[in-house]
């Protein structure tokens, strides 16, 4: 390939993995939780770089960890007798079946909270995404490797101790209007990642061809 064959060859990849992100999330808007696999993959393939493999942004940008990115203000969690409460922030939305007798959790995908401000991808990879009891800080890229390598591209029971404790304290669960409804924290939160990252990718590679329009819809 020449270089120009190249430049093309990384923008299509990077469209059809913007379009599967795109697609997970609002999947995750109707409810089905278990995109948030999908997201997270995407996620390592954009980002995430390792000794033997680029990210797929740094094949467009050199300074991708540079680009602008909305993340919400971190919040100091409260300590009692050395024990952190718990501390995450994922927008869902609720709805009630009548004739199914259950509650759909759905993800709300607007950024809209007034504590967000503008950041950098390198940052906001590197920063902590919530607090558990038992488990302290959780940084969000190894929430989302974690979540890719033992749940999404792989399923791997080995796993670090702290991703155990995470996946036995993630579930939450509420009651609306009789209805009874799990929260997957892990996921949720993994989802409101995914959701900032787009609204950073569409600010930094805004959609311009026919071709990546109908991609990107």
């Amino acid at each position: 390939m020449n270089s120009a064959e190249r430049k093309s060859y990384y923008l299509t990849r990077f469209g059809d993995q913007r379009h599967l992100l795109r697609t997970a999330i609002r999947a995750m808007a109707d409810g089905d939780i278990a995109q948030a696999l999908h997201v997270a993959v995407v996620i390592r393939v954009l980002v995430h770089k390792t000794r033997k493999q680029k990210p797929l942004l740094q094949f467009l940008r050199h300074d991708y960890l540079d680009l602008p990115i909305m993340e919400r203000r971190e919040e100091r969690p409260e300590v009692s007798s050395g024990q952190h409460a718990a501390t995450f922030y994922c927008p869902i939305s609720a709805k009630f079946s009548e004739n199914e007798g259950h509650t759909t959790v759905g993800f709300v995908t607007e950024l809209n909270d007034p504590r967000y401000e503008l950041s950098t991808l390198g940052k906001w990879w590197a920063h902590r995404c919530m607090v558990l009891p038992g488990i302290g800080p959780v940084i969000r890229n190894h929430l989302i490797l974690d979540l890719a390598d033992k749940e999404g591209a792989h399923v791997d029971p080995k796993m670090s101790e702290a991703y155990e404790a995470i996946l036995k304290s993630q579930f939450i669960r509420f009651q609306l209007n009789g209805g009874d409804a799990p929260l997957n924290i892990s996921r949720m939160v993994v989802g409101k990642c995914g959701v900032e990252l787009l609204d950073c990718l569409d600010k930094a590679f805004p959609v311009s061809s026919p071709v990546n329009a109908a991609n990107n819809s």
